[in-house]
């Protein structure tokens, strides 16, 4: 049998833990090296952690000073012995069939995908992202993923071989560290499968890093932004519609910093200058709407589009 690494960073998880810990108890491959990496917890993260590891010797615990999910996941790459990686949220849950169906799907493909379903805490599916059983190539998984489509960003919902993501980290940000993780994998890979006989149920969390920077965009979507216009500049067969998506992702924040702050913020200024690092890309690309590539370029310039007309910036 193939051992697989799951890595889970827990931070004040509590008995949302628990409820992971049961889905893995439950899972019907078993042959699984499960790593619980405490990001400083200040609850009774740690003691659940220790019952565990007592009663389940694939269960090991690692306890680091408060460093972030990233660093957490960086350990947990380290530490891993598995052929296989996997990456776990502590607050969500996966169905009993999750590491059977993902490494059958594995064993001919680098990286296996299955089904996210995002849901409240009612469990009501809110949406999801799935595609039909198919093998695709690098270019058409980074395709998928820049659109943001049927490909969720995260690391979550995805099977790696270890030697596709060994050499890989977690860059040191806050928010959008995943899909440049995931980014990375993709271009190492050769061929990813999909499966639609198995989910990942992510529930939405009010006080996730996600959630909080869509009323408070952080720096971190810049440089993030930035580099993925660096990767997708230098792969000319991706689609144009790759360069449209991740530019027009940026400006859903410039407009909350311009609704919210005033408007010589340093996130406005920062997200200016990307702009017009890319302004070629944004001239040329056919995707941008007529409206929208006009906002920007006139961005560019120092223009703001607000109430239905242009305001200088100052």
């Amino acid at each position: 049998m193939d051992m697989i690494s799951v890595i889970i960073p827990v931070y004040n998880s509590g008995e949302l833990l628990k409820r992971l810990i049961n889905n893995l108890l439950q899972q019907t491959y078993r042959d699984l090296e499960i790593l619980l990496i405490n990001d400083g917890s200040t609850d009774n993260t740690e003691q659940i952690c220790k019952e565990i590891i007592e009663k389940d010797i694939r269960f090991q615990y690692f306890y680091q000073k408060n460093a972030g999910v990233s660093a957490a996941r960086n350990y947990g790459i380290i530490k891993s012995r598995g052929e296989y990686i996997a990456f776990l949220d502590a607050d969500d849950e996966i169905d009993n069939n999750y590491f059977e169906e993902l490494l059958s799907v594995c064993q001919d493909t680098d990286i296996a995908i299955c089904d996210v379903r995002i849901e409240d805490t009612s469990g009501k599916r809110i949406s999801s992202f799935t595609l039909p059983k198919q093998i695709l190539t690098s270019e058409e998984a980074l395709n998928y993923l820049f659109k943001r489509q049927n490909i969720n960003s995260g690391p979550c919902a995805k099977l790696f071989r270890h030697s596709v993501v060994k050499q890989l980290r977690f860059p040191d940000l806050k928010v959008y560290e995943d899909i440049l993780f995931v980014m990375k994998a993709f271009a190492n890979a050769h061929t990813i499968g999909i499966t639609d006989n198995t989910a990942y149920h992510y529930y939405q969390n009010e006080q996730s890093a996600m959630h909080n920077v869509v009323h408070n965009p952080s720096m971190d979507i810049v440089t993030a932004t930035d580099e993925i216009m660096k990767f997708i500049t230098d792969r000319k067969v991706l689609e144009d519609q790759c360069v449209y998506i991740t530019l027009s992702h940026l400006y859903q924040y410039v407009q909350i910093s311009i609704n919210k702050h005033k408007k010589n913020n340093a996130f406005l200024v920062a997200a200016q200058q990307l702009y017009r690092k890319y302004w070629r890309q944004l001239l040329f690309c056919k995707s941008f709407p007529i409206k929208e590539k006009i906002i920007y370029i006139f961005f560019v310039f120092g223009w703001i589009y607000q109430h239905k007309q242009f305001i200088r910036m100052r």
